[in-house]
């Protein structure tokens, strides 16, 4: 039993953390879940592993309802249908950096939450990103988007989406001996092929390629997010899709108020 003693301090910050229910990823909501399979292995009192299970519970219950469907399974997230996806009303417009940084300086309070959520879809941000458990994962999951970004840093990875490239979301070149050119994000890299995928939009459309027909792989200096993607909203549609992702999803954050 001593020498299977839990961790108590990762047990507290696992306590503590069960009744947070905005800002993780899935992937950090997997890894939660998984720590708490394997700290209910260890020796503790006769209510140990009912409190880890409870602990359990109330994490569940803090998580959406996409989220706990994912959780629950391992299905592969399916492609959406681009043209299910919800209108902007507009008119929409060519926003530059300068003029979305000047609509946030003062923009950014009284939003609407419902619209943001609206406008992440009709933005068609949700086909290759994941908020909150809903979405597209061929891009990076966006629920945490608040901790790093700035509304500034927001906008620049909007308007300009090749400027700072991930090397996890990198696209690469392909280029094959007899002289075909692929342009995707590299996936599964086998002992004598590769995987490409080619349609950032759905994660079913990929090539398969035999490494001994490759003659070269190359980084691509172009982001695989097209440039345009605020086009259509207008003023409040641009700033309600900001405040959405700003405030991790969390229709109570302070920057919807209305008083």
């Amino acid at each position: 039993m001593l020498a299977n003693q839990p961790e108590l301090q990762k047990l507290h910050y696992a306590f503590t953390l069960r009744n947070v229910r905005y800002g993780w990823t899935l992937d950090q909501r997997r890894q939660y879940l998984v720590w708490l399979a394997e700290a209910r292995n260890r020796s503790g009192g006769a209510s140990y592993q009912g409190f880890i299970d409870n602990m359990r519970k109330d994490a569940l219950q803090n998580t959406s309802e996409a989220e706990r469907k994912l959780l629950a399974t391992e299905i592969v997230v399916k492609a959406i249908d681009v043209g299910e996806l919800p209108k902007a009303v507009g008119p929409g417009r060519a926003w530059t950096l300068d003029e979305l940084v000047a609509a946030s300086k003062n923009g950014l309070r009284a939003r609407d939450f419902e619209n943001g959520r609206k406008m992440f879809a009709a933005a068609r941000c949700i086909v290759c990103h994941r908020f909150e458990g809903s979405g597209g994962a061929t891009g990076p999951d966006l629920t945490n988007v608040a901790g790093r970004f700035s509304p500034r840093d927001l906008g620049e990875s909007i308007v300009n989406p090749s400027k700072v490239v991930s090397d996890q979301y990198r696209a690469s070149i392909v280029i094959t001996n007899s002289g075909k050119v692929y342009t995707g994000r590299l996936g599964a890299d086998q002992e004598d092929q590769l995987t490409i995928l080619i349609d950032p939009q759905d994660a079913s459309k990929v090539v398969t390629i035999r490494k001994s027909e490759v003659e070269a792989v190359k980084p691509s200096n172009v982001s695989l997010m097209p440039n345009d993607l605020l086009k259509e909203l207008n003023r409040d549609e641009v700033l309600d899709l900001f405040a959405y992702l700003l405030s991790r999803g969390n229709p109570d954050d302070v920057i919807f108020a209305r008083k």
